[in-house]
């Protein structure tokens, strides 16, 4: 078992890093390899986004059908011929098109990701396998990040194409390694056929959608995805158009967040190593809430104490980042009814991807009206999710009440 949690490991690290580079470098790509405008670019990617946002349930029921592992699988397949298309893309139709597909073999491997590493870990162990995944989600991220920095200045396209057919190299890498776990594959998928045959028969969707904790937690879970989607959002343009600030600021910031992330995700799991999971989302919710605060009067002070506030809470924001991250994944996973883990945790991706697709529009509106506006909706908004944790977690004590046990790191 414990081979296989280390083949898992790698392979979902590698996936990890190849979905966080291709966030900030998608735009780079399309502008500056395949020609098209930054407007059409940006479009394009969202539409493709959505488009794809809505096959997750679909992508659920087949896990509860096949099982995580194949799923896992077929979803690294589907990204492979994503990236490999993205070189030969040159207009918007195109580009939706190649970008549902990359996000359907997306929701395949988020949707799947969670439950097979339940099925691989016990207690507080699987909250650090995820985390780890975070970390390298967001390495990969960084990495794409400083990508915006150097690439433009590269005019052959070639180099653009050959990061993406690395990046479909990467998938294709974690795609063996998943299928090199032959001990775990036969018992767990014929498990959850017959688990499948079982929810089929009672109404799956039904249980899922009726379990109203389950739900519930989902809908406090959209609170955390939402400030972690607008967190740096927003940033760049109140530093430019707000503040009339340099941009060094914002990169600093951004910088900041990533190393805090990337460099403490673990130990801010092993921290939490006995307490409840309530107690870390709580944690989490107090420090967002408070970090959004103090950013309400960024234009009724000075540049320098606006700066400090700005930077200050970015490592406020990557502590609650590390520590929601995980451990909201895991209590999902634990709370889900049994034999509908897949169906489950498609809800549960709805829960990040929601707030990622809307916080773009939500953010323009509120900051079009005014700054102080802005991040006192969010900060009520994290605010909000603490009494509903309390209530949960006497509805799912095995997910959230319950201290996991303690494990080695």
């Amino acid at each position: 078992m414990l081979r296989n949690r280390r083949i898992f490991l790698v392979a979902t690290l590698i996936d990890a890093l190849g979905s966080g580079l291709w966030g900030p470098f998608a735009l780079l790509f399309l502008v500056h390899a395949q020609g098209l405008t930054l407007l059409d670019a940006g479009a394009s990617l969202s539409t493709g986004a959505l488009l794809a946002l809505v096959t997750g349930p679909a992508a659920g029921a087949a896990m509860d059908r096949f099982g995580p592992r194949a799923l896992l699988i077929t979803g690294n397949v589907v990204r492979i011929g994503a990236f490999c298309a993205y070189p030969l893309v040159h207009s918007s139709w195109q580009v939706i098109v190649v970008t549902v597909v990359a996000g359907v073999g997306d929701r395949l491997f988020w949707t799947c990701n969670a439950p097979m590493t339940a099925r691989l870990t016990e207690g507080r162990d699987t909250d650090r396998v995820l985390a780890t995944q975070t970390a390298g989600r967001f390495a990969g991220a960084g990495i794409g990040a400083g990508a915006i920095a150097v690439l433009p200045a590269i005019t052959s396209p070639w180099t653009f194409h050959l990061l993406a057919y690395v990046n479909a190299a990467s998938f294709a890498v974690a795609a063996v390694l998943i299928r090199l776990l032959p001990s775990l594959s036969r018992e767990s998928d014929h498990l959850g056929a017959a688990l499948s045959r079982e929810s089929a028969a009672s109404g799956s969707w039904r249980a899922v959608l009726g379990d109203r904790p389950f739900t519930g937690f989902c809908v406090t879970h959209m609170a955390f995805t939402l400030a972690s989607a607008s967190k740096f959002a927003v940033l760049p343009i109140v530093v430019h158009d707000l503040l009339h600030g340099p941009q060094w600021i914002t990169g600093t910031a951004i910088a900041l967040g990533t190393v805090v992330v990337v460099a403490g995700q673990r130990p801010i799991v092993a921290l939490l190593a006995g307490r409840s999971r309530t107690a870390g989302l709580i944690g989490a919710a107090t420090i967002f809430a408070a970090c959004f605060g103090l950013l309400i009067p960024l234009e009724a002070v000075s540049l320098p104490v606006a700066t400090g506030l700005i930077l200050f809470t970015s490592l406020g924001f990557s502590i609650a980042e590390a520590m929601f991250g995980p451990t909201g994944t895991a209590a999902a996973a634990a709370a889900a009814p049994p034999g509908a883990e897949g169906r489950a945790s498609s809800i549960f991706q709805l829960s990040w991807g929601l707030p990622v697709a809307l916080a773009p529009g939500l953010l323009a509106a509120l900051l079009s009206v005014d700054n102080a506006l802005t991040w006192s909706v969010l900060a009520l908004t994290c605010a909000a999710a603490v009494p509903a944790l309390l209530v949960l977690r006497k509805k799912l004590p095995d997910a959230l009440r319950e201290p996991s046990p303690s494990v080695a790191a």
